[in-house]
């Protein structure tokens, strides 16, 4: 039981970061959309706004394998002993 327990927590941890990756990026498509249509600048806002969203989706996958390694490194130690 134990097992689906883990399996259960990483694969909730997936969906909720893909969940935040996918708004995310259609919150940078928006936001690039309505920046050049109302503060138009000699650059893209859309360019700028997916380039921000692109590292924030970066950072969720980041933390996402983080927690997934500490929880396996806690999990083979606690096997060992």
């Amino acid at each position: 039981m134990l097992l689906m327990a883990n399996f259960g927590k990483a694969f909730t941890y997936l969906m909720a970061a893909q969940v935040q990756a996918v708004g995310l990026i259609f919150f940078g498509y928006w936001a690039g959309a309505w920046l050049n249509e109302n503060h138009p600048q000699s650059f893209n806002w859309f360019m700028v706004t997916f380039t921000v969203a692109v590292l924030g989706v970066a950072q969720t996958f980041y933390v996402v394998i983080k927690a997934a390694l500490i929880q396996g490194k806690s999990k083979a130690e606690g096997s060992d002993s």
